[in-house]
């Protein structure tokens, strides 16, 4: 299967530097004040212009690129949180999933005029069911080994995931647990980490669902 990936044009590379250089810089500077967490400002930076690079790249000029790179830089921010502190801040996702949705029925407007609206908030709504109802699931079998935040984080990915369709939500989690395995084994063979040592599985779960989401668009969005 051969990915498709659009031309940028020398002030699209430059917008995607500045963008995410901009965005780094928010997401280090909202982490401090907001949560008391410090992150690496050149980290965060190298993070969101990798993302705003391997979106931009694969969406083009799609209406989409905005949402999709909101929830990217997002994910920086909650992947950074929950590594330093093992906890992902409720109040963190309310706001992110706030902003979320103008942004997602901004593009759809944009994208198929107010059907397209109705087809992406439908979308949006049943994968962010979809996602904390299969989160939800995995909590009750882990009997305390994961924390509510991971749940609530499932919803939040499910509305940006449910956008490629059930299938998507699906793959996305899937390939979240699978980068989390990966990590984990690395953790124990490589750093001989202990079967003690406390796991952040967010970043795992924002990871896979930006490949999935990457790998899947622009023809699995909402059309």
């Amino acid at each position: 299967m051969t990915i498709a990936t659009a031309d940028l044009s020398l002030s699209a590379v430059a917008a995607i530097v500045l963008g995410g250089t901009a965005a780094g810089t928010v997401a280090s500077r909202c982490a401090q004040r907001s949560f008391g967490v410090n992150l690496h400002p050149a980290l965060a930076i190298a993070s969101c212009v990798t993302i705003a690079a391997a979106l931009g790249l694969r969406l083009g000029d799609s209406a989409y690129l905005a949402p999709l790179l909101a929830f990217g830089w997002a994910g920086v921010v909650i992947s950074g949180i929950d590594l330093r502190t093992h906890l992902i801040p409720t109040r963190l996702l309310r706001a992110v999933a706030a902003a979320a949705i103008p942004l997602v029925c901004g593009a759809a407007a944009i994208d198929a005029g107010f059907a397209g609206v109705a087809r992406a908030v439908a979308a949006a709504a049943i994968g962010a069911v979809v996602g904390w109802g299969m989160m939800h699931l995995v909590w009750l079998a882990a009997r305390g080994g994961l924390g509510y935040g991971d749940v609530r984080l499932g919803g939040y990915l499910g509305m940006h995931l449910g956008l490629g369709g059930f299938t998507t939500v699906l793959e996305g989690l899937l390939a979240g647990f699978a980068i989390a395995a990966l990590v984990g084994a690395v953790g124990v063979v490589v750093l001989r980490r202990g079967s003690d040592h406390r796991f952040a599985l967010g970043p795992s779960l924002v990871a896979g669902a930006l490949a999935v989401i990457w790998w899947s668009a622009p023809a699995g969005l909402v059309t």
